[in-house]
């Protein structure tokens, strides 16, 4: 007769049920295979080191949400074009980039 590995008292590692089950704790005195085999599996787990596809993409979406909240906190009140478009030459090197109007240039 083989004896059975348990976990809690319900629940026997192989699955078998029956109120005339020899089962223990101890790993040492389990003679069933499939019990055996199956405290080895929970024993050698594999540890992931790598992260999976969905981890990867679940952090790209919080990091490009939060990137996009950053933007939104910081944006400052808009200027009309044609005002932004002035302060763009403004800010370039040389006189001849300050905006002129409508008078026709001369000379650049």
């Amino acid at each position: 007769m083989a004896i059975h590995y348990y976990a809690s008292q319900e629940n026997v590692a192989c699955g078998r049920t029956g109120s005339k089950l020899s089962s223990t704790q101890d790993v040492t005195q389990v003679s069933c295979k499939l019990c055996l085999r199956t405290v080895e599996k929970g024993a050698t787990e594999p540890v992931r080191k790598t992260p999976t596809l969905a981890e990867l993409r679940a952090e790209a979406k919080a990091a490009k949400a939060a990137l996009a909240a950053a933007e939104m906190s910081k944006a400052a009140p808009t200027l009309p074009p044609r005002a932004e478009w002035q302060q763009r030459l403004e800010q370039l090197p040389g006189k001849n980039r300050i905006p002129r109007g409508v008078v026709r240039q001369t000379f650049i």
